[in-house]
């Protein structure tokens, strides 16, 4: 097309729009052309301007509002949440277990303050045993395997639900779980030791989330997640689940039940408050 009959087209479009860089220009020329509309694109006074037909003008304004708006959207930071993995709060975990082992091998008698008794818990209202107890541990074995095994579930828990929100739950089902299982041995006497209730906690939160979403999305394939902790539970139970929990050295296979089923409960409880599109970003 001739010098002329350019001049002539630019005179009959109007400005629509105009960026400092011709890159911006494009974009939006990109925008109107999806729009099946014509454009050109002027240059003059440091500025990069799109011109277009009368008639069109006041719809490629709009659109450009709406993109604007979109982009907007996009482009604006997302704030990561507080610990968005949960490897601090599990190196956490982790240090107040060996300090408290280390506590216990100086202070013999820190064991028979703080393991889960149901006699002192009922009948002396000691209500904080199954809490503490969650923290000692009755040899380095017994350390070794909640400290490997337990963070590698807790670490999935707070990856599914939230760090801080994961980790509470597990706390709380550890706890529970402790508390249940002395009740359950009563009126005799029992006593137990050791982090294995709220591993087990942790994976029964995992039971509990995923069933949730699979429920409330109406689709079993959201079980699948589901697959590799619950066969890594099965053989934590028989394997590491024999290295003690119980004070005498017997494996407290009624506390890991009762942690698992608290970890059950507490996680589809907590999973069926979350907005359901939350979940859908989260699957």
């Amino acid at each position: 097309m001739e010098e002329s009959a350019l001049l002539e087209e630019a005179t009959a479009l109007v400005p629509v729009g105009a960026w400092p860089s011709l890159a911006e220009a494009h974009e939006h020329a990109l925008v109107v052309l999806a729009m099946n509309r014509e454009c050109l694109v002027h240059a003059g006074d440091g500025l990069y301007a799109l011109h277009a037909e009368p008639d069109h003008a006041a719809a490629i304004r709009r659109e450009f509002e709406l993109y604007a708006a979109e982009q907007s959207e996009r482009r604006e930071p997302a704030e990561p949440p507080l610990f968005p993995a949960g490897v601090e709060l599990a190196m956490l975990w982790i240090a107040a277990l060996v300090g408290m082992f280390v506590w216990q091998g100086r202070d013999p008698a820190l064991t028979d303050r703080l393991l889960n008794s149901n006699l002192a818990v009922f009948d002396g209202g000691e209500w904080w045993r199954p809490f503490t107890a969650l923290f000692l541990h009755a040899d380095a074995a017994h350390l070794l395997g909640n400290l490997g095994i337990g963070g590698l579930f807790c670490v999935m828990v707070a990856k599914s639900i939230g760090a801080l929100r994961g980790w509470a739950l597990i706390l709380a089902a550890g706890t529970l779980g402790n508390a249940i299982n002395a009740w359950l041995h009563l009126p005799e006497s029992f006593r137990s030791l050791g982090a294995s209730t709220a591993t087990f906690g942790a994976v029964g939160i995992l039971v509990g989330v995923f069933s949730m979403h699979a429920w409330r999305a109406g689709s079993y394939r959201r079980l699948r997640p589901l697959l590799g902790p619950v066969m890594v539970g099965l053989v934590v139970l028989g394997w590491y689940g024999t290295g003690g929990g119980q004070q005498d050295g017997v494996t407290d296979v009624a506390g890991h039940v009762a942690g698992w089923s608290c970890g059950v409960a507490l996680g589809a409880a907590v999973a069926a408050t979350i907005p359901f599109e939350e979940e859908e970003r989260a699957a």
